[in-house]
């Protein structure tokens, strides 16, 4: 047995659990949280989200959100700048870049100060939010997936390693075989 073989499967599995983390953790609130804030209501779900959100969770969110975005850009800007862009590094990087089109959910959360106790307000903002914070979630598991992808791609052109999607893009770029 080669000794790559064991690492190429440490790394397979690395990447998979990671994958695995990303898709669950992005879609924890939307598959899991959400649909049990629905059966307890609008108003049960704004006391907690009080408390929680718009607690701690309002310098944790937006500093974990902002700067994970922030950091994606400037990535996606240095790959931009770099004279060798393969695509198989390019097109998941750009993909995660994608996330800054889930800006809705937060508006809405903050509102939560403003609205008090009105059941009908509660209730939209409620259904807002849900609807938003599913896309935000679905765009965040595929942005996290799509890091990892980035990121074993580039990983394996910085360590010398070509992957196949690289391999055939050299072949395609040279016009050979």
């Amino acid at each position: 047995m080669r000794t790559e073989t064991p690492l190429r499967t440490s790394l397979f599995l690395i990447v998979a659990a990671l994958l695995l983390g990303s898709l669950a953790n992005g879609l924890t609130r939307t598959l899991v949280e959400m649909p049990a804030w629905r059966q307890l209501g609008a108003e049960a779900w704004a006391a907690f989200s009080r408390r929680a959100d718009l607690g701690n969770g309002e310098i944790m969110y937006p500093l974990a959100g902002i700067g994970q975005t922030v950091l994606i850009l400037a990535a996606a800007i240095a790959f931009r700048l770099s004279p060798r862009r393969p695509l198989s590094v390019g097109m998941p990087l750009y993909g995660a870049a994608l996330m800054l089109t889930t800006t809705q959910a937060a508006p809405i959360m903050l509102s939560l100060h403003r609205i008090g106790d009105d059941p009908a307000a509660l209730q939209q903002a409620f259904e807002g939010f849900y609807r938003w914070d599913s896309i935000r979630a679905v765009f965040g598991a595929l942005a996290g997936c799509a890091e990892i992808l980035a990121l074993v791609s580039l990983g394996s052109l910085a360590f010398g390693k070509k992957t196949p999607s690289q391999e055939q893009e050299t072949v395609a770029s040279s016009g050979r075989p």
